[in-house]
């Protein structure tokens, strides 16, 4: 499959799915293909097909530099190597072909979707937890802390998995048990993850014009301390500032046996050790609330890395889902820093392409 450096996700789930084949698609529609795969590409189809960016086979781009190249395997090896996971730093994507994969489970998925009250987090988490480094492949749970106008200052937790249905059904009964005040479970197409789960409102991350903070975290352990006490802090951030109630806080959990059964040293993407990740989203919708959007973020952040389980003092972080305050040994890692500022040197010694997460960024957060 080749597509275009603009193309979304939407664009190609239908055709795909027409075609009798899926692809490691991520959790919003509306995100560009490239861009994601680009800084790794997570998702819950990665259970089974690994992260995005090891499903390109090259990429055709204008450098830094000036040069119109193909680069992969065979042509610009070195370059390959930093594309898949800091692509966005050498130049222009023009653009990529991804391999595609034959349905599983012909082509259809299960997706339940679980709302609980506030008092049933404590199971939820426990739930989570228990699958840390041995979720099945064909499954995924993605746990959302979000405000329900239903019971106002109540937050809302939703957990999605999917996988074939005879499996699934046996897998969510715990969840089932706990007695989540709503329930939806169903088999649908694969084309249909994005857009059908969390109960429809995938839309709602990409209404134009809405502003966002976004803020992450790689999680390496799964710590139900901190998750209770994320629910308390954004129930506060709800009551204090009605302007941020479109704010999400999410936990995903993806399958990672075949994306560690590529070698580390393969690709330049430095954290396919990571179990889950973090990713505050707090959205407004003007200006003038950026500075206290910026501060809840900075704070949730904080409740989290204390109990993360990193193994260094940086703040480790996927780089998609980057502030842009973690600096680069946040989003690349010290081993991976060498190699990749050697090609910045060489295909954009002068720091065109430096928009976002960039190579020079030479900041880091103290870790606190």
């Amino acid at each position: 499959m080749t597509v275009g450096g603009s193309v979304h996700f939407a664009n190609i789930t239908g055709p795909l799915y027409d075609a009798g084949k899926e692809f490691q698609v991520g959790s919003c529609s509306y995100v560009g293909i490239v861009g994601a795969s680009l800084g790794g590409g997570v998702g819950p189809y990665g259970g089974l097909h690994g992260l995005q960016l090891d499903a390109i086979q090259s990429v055709r781009m204008v450098t830094g530099t000036g040069s119109l190249i193909n680069v992969s395997a065979t042509s610009h090896p070195d370059l390959w190597w930093g594309m898949r996971g800091a692509g966005f730093n050498f130049g222009i994507v023009i653009s990529a072909t991804y391999r595609v994969c034959d349905f599983t489970n012909n082509g259809q998925a299960m997706n339940a979707d679980f709302p609980f009250h506030a008092s049933q987090n404590a199971s939820l988490y426990e739930f989570a937890r228990s699958f840390t480094g041995k979720l099945p492949d064909a499954f995924s749970i993605d746990m959302v802390i979000a405000y329900n106008e239903m019971f106002g200052d109540i937050s809302l937790r939703q957990l999605h998995i999917r996988g074939p249905l005879e499996e699934g059904i046996a897998l969510i009964q715990p969840i089932s048990d706990i007695g989540p005040f709503k329930q939806n479970i169903t088999m649908i197409p694969w084309k249909d993850i994005e857009t059908s789960s969390k109960f429809g409102t995938d839309y709602l991350a990409c209404i134009k014009g809405n502003l966002h903070s976004v803020w992450g975290l790689n999680l390496y352990q799964i710590d139900v301390p901190t998750l209770i006490d994320a629910v308390d802090f954004m129930d506060t951030v709800y009551q204090q500032n009605p302007g941020f109630r479109a704010s999400f806080l999410a936990v995903d959990m993806y399958a990672t046996r075949v994306t560690q059964s590529i070698p580390d040293s393969a690709t330049a993407y430095p954290y396919r050790n990571a179990v889950a990740r973090f990713l505050l989203d707090v959205g407004f919708t003007n200006s003038s609330q950026a500075i206290t959007a910026s501060q809840v973020g900075r704070d949730a952040r904080s409740l989290f890395i204390p109990t993360s389980g990193a193994s260094t003092n940086n703040i480790e972080v996927y780089v998609n889902y980057g502030h842009g305050d973690e600096g680069m040994l946040g989003w690349y890692t010290e081993r991976k820093l060498p190699r990749l500022d050697a090609l910045k040197n060489q295909y954009d010694l002068n720091k065109l392409f430096s928009h976002y997460n960039a190579l020079e960024a030479i900041y880091n957060v103290p870790k606190s």
